[in-house]
């Protein structure tokens, strides 16, 4: 496994505060050079590079990878900021949606990524309905991704984004019926929508491509934007455990720490990712050729 930083940890840096959080006094510019800069100096496998926090997919050319070094450099598609972007695929609804993710894809290959981290929604796209119908909903514009994206060379890792149980995801994976089709595991948005973390890590494993992997305080993980996020080995997830379910499942790529609800308190969140690449590096299971 490799050692990764989903740059939505700097959400707070960009500029982008949660329920509950203090805003920074100068948010850094909508361009990867930041989040770049502090996943060199601590000299992770890979950056995963969310696309809300960057300049338009057109823009971007191998001057990326120069910038980026030794550091792996992959994109992540689908959050809904700031308002008026789209929630991922919107649940199916908008063409729009669709066509902005090509454009992406289209960037992820033109740059040689092997795989996009997308999203079908998100908890505030997700409305009431029957999941079959979401599901339902979602398979047209799924396909139309993947097949654009194999034409392409490049899989996409579809995330349960707090939309989506595990049921869903595999439920939408049959009607899809395609190959190349992953899964983005989020260990949080699993409790969020009522799964169990472990079993639905077991189920989510052979399929995974990508994780982002988070670790939380104590307290109901189903409210509005999820448990309070710790830094890893700090909170009460049960992370190790979840390693050894990716590591049996011979899942060999990277584990991203991701920072998401930090609370209504004094918050360094540089400090956090720091103490969590430490983590993952002692605890991630070594590949030995």
């Amino acid at each position: 496994m490799q050692v990764g930083i989903d740059s939505y940890s700097y959400h707070r840096r960009y500029g982008e505060t949660r329920a509950g959080e203090a805003p920074v006094a100068d948010p850094w510019p909508l361009e990867p050079a930041p989040a770049l800069a502090h996943a060199r100096s601590l000299g992770v496998d890979a950056l995963f590079l969310e696309t809300c926090y960057l300049p338009e997919p057109e823009t971007f050319d191998d001057s990326l990878a120069a910038a980026a070094g030794p550091v792996r450099v992959g994109f992540s598609w689908g959050h809904p900021w700031p308002a008026g972007r789209f929630h991922g695929l919107d649940g199916g609804r908008s063409w729009g949606a669709e066509l902005e993710l090509r454009r992406w894809i289209d960037a992820a290959a033109r740059l040689g990524h092997p795989f996009l981290r997308i999203t079908g929604g998100s908890p505030a796209s997700r409305g009431d309905e029957p999941a079959e119908v979401l599901v339902e909903r979602l398979t047209g514009p799924l396909r139309r991704a993947a097949d654009h994206a194999a034409a392409a060379g490049v899989r996409l890792a579809l995330e349960n984004h707090g939309d989506l149980t595990v049921a869903d995801i595999l439920s939408l994976f049959d009607r899809v019926d395609r190959p190349d089709l992953g899964v983005c595991l989020d260990n949080v948005n699993l409790i969020r929508v009522g799964d169990d973390e472990l079993e639905g890590t077991r189920a989510l494993a052979p399929h995974a491509l990508l994780v982002q992997l988070k670790d939380y305080a104590p307290g109901d993980p189903t409210v509005w934007g999820g448990p309070v996020c710790t830094a890893l080995g700090e909170g009460i997830g049960p992370l190790p455990e979840i390693l050894a379910i990716l590591d049996r499942a011979a899942f060999d790529g990277p584990v991203c720490v991701e920072l998401a609800s930090l609370g209504d308190g004094p918050v360094d969140e540089l400090a956090l990712i720091e103490r969590s690449v430490g983590w993952l590096r002692a605890h991630v299971p070594v590949s030995v050729s």
